[in-house]
């Protein structure tokens, strides 16, 4: 029903009316519990698509020692709207958590989010058209995603359970952005490292909590493994979603299915019309879906941690050796899950991609770069790294880790 008056409206700024009952500063956050705490960890070699064993993998992920939560679904243009109006009502953009690009007037394909200054404090952000409401929010580099958690976590919430190990969270926004679970007072400096301040609450999921919730298994799978290969509980593949003009999934249910592979093309204009005669799509025509829409669950029963938009976590690592760094950016940040225009190698467990805070490293980061949340219910133990100079996680202190640190000597700016 959301999608019946997307294909009759034109591409223009409206205001778009909340749920009812929640104040306009709120939001829904549905989550689900990852339990199973101090589960073996999965061997890897990044972009691999083998399993190795213990002696010749290069990363070992996935291990959490605690129950947590994690977003059933990635977070929404509609929630995002929300977030920029709560946090800055007249629209200065002091802080860049809008982007020029997420203009549809800039980006007629792929922009979701109009600033109009004449309009009145706290409505100045608004979603470009109904088609882009439940579609995952993009254009999001570390420092927006880090402050839309900080003003959750600084924010109010309650919580409840919707289904055995499923809660729902009606949270309201803080103004408070700059710190919280991650300090970014100065973000020019020591904002690049900030890690996690918090033993609960919001937060955005660490590389091994969301590697968890994508790939691990409770019970045993082929060949006495406990991790799938693809978000998808499957070792193959998933179909590609294909979509109608307005970017709603036309084979849902045909799973397991992900929105990869440049298969989903729709524009805004076309929905406007009703005829993908309309859409001009760029060289890689992949759009965004709505979150959930493919059907198709982790093991743990999220959606869309392959395909759709690339999702950040608040694991930090060093610049890869030779990587393209614009912004000579010393810490980097480790990326999950693949986009709509990625091959499937993008979906594999070991895809273990990394960028800088601001995305651009990755080219498709920027215009497909998203994140969920994931939620601390219960105080986690706050103790220092029993092993800190292991910097590649493999369990010893040898010469590949002295390599890691050689490579990343030198004036950090």
């Amino acid at each position: 029903m959301r999608h019946l008056m997307a294909a009759v409206l034109p591409l223009l700024c409206s205001s778009l009316a909340l749920a009812e009952g929640l104040p306009t500063s709120a939001i829904v956050i549905d989550t689900v519990e990852v339990g199973d705490p101090g589960n073996l960890a999965a061997p890897i070699i990044p972009f691999d698509p083998k399993t190795p064993d213990q002696t010749t993998a290069v990363e070992f992920v996935g291990r959490v020692d605690y129950v947590y939560e994690i977003g059933m679904y990635e977070i929404t243009v509609e929630q995002y709207v929300m977030f920029l109006n709560a946090v800055d009502r007249v629209g200065g953009n002091v802080q860049q958590l809008w982007d020029p690009l997420m203009d549809p007037q800039a980006n007629p394909y792929r922009g979701q989010v109009c600033r109009e200054l004449k309009e009145p404090p706290g409505e100045r952000f608004k979603v470009a058209s109904p088609v882009w409401l439940h579609k995952p929010i993009a254009f999001i580099d570390f420092f927006r995603a880090a402050r839309f958690v900080n003003s959750l976590h600084n924010g109010q919430h309650v919580r409840t359970e919707i289904a055995p190990g499923k809660f729902r969270y009606v949270c309201q926004f803080s103004t408070e952005t700059e710190f919280g679970v991650y300090e970014l007072r100065k973000q020019t400096s020591f904002g690049s490292y900030a890690t996690r301040q918090a033993v609960r609450g919001f937060v955005l999921p660490s590389q091994d909590e969301w590697i968890k919730a994508a790939y691990y298994s409770r019970t045993v799978i082929a060949g006495d493994r406990q991790y799938w290969r693809y978000p998808t509980m499957t070792d193959t593949p998933p179909t590609a979603a294909t979509c109608d003009a307005c970017g709603n999934v036309t084979n849902a249910g045909n799973g397991p299915l992900a929105n990869y592979a440049n298969a989903a093309v729709w524009c805004p204009s076309g929905c406007q019309s009703g005829s993908t005669g309309a859409c001009t799509p760029p060289s890689n025509p992949g759009n965004l879906t709505d979150v959930g829409a493919c059907l198709t669950t982790s093991p743990w029963g999220t959606y869309d941690q392959g395909g759709n938009v690339v999702e950040w976590t608040d694991t930090v690592v060093a610049p890869p050796t030779d990587a393209p760094n614009p912004l000579s950016q010393c810490i980097w940040r480790q990326v999950h899950g693949g986009i709509a225009t990625a091959g499937a190698y993008q979906l594999w467990l070991s895809a273990t991609g990394s960028t800088d805070p601001y995305g651009q490293a990755l080219g498709s980061v920027n215009q497909f770069g998203g994140f969920r949340v994931g939620m601390l219910p219960d105080a986690q133990p706050c103790e220092p790294d029993p092993c800190p100079a292991d910097l590649n996680g493999d369990g010893a202190v040898n010469g590949t880790d002295l390599g890691i640190l050689l490579n990343s000597w030198g004036v950090c700016r």
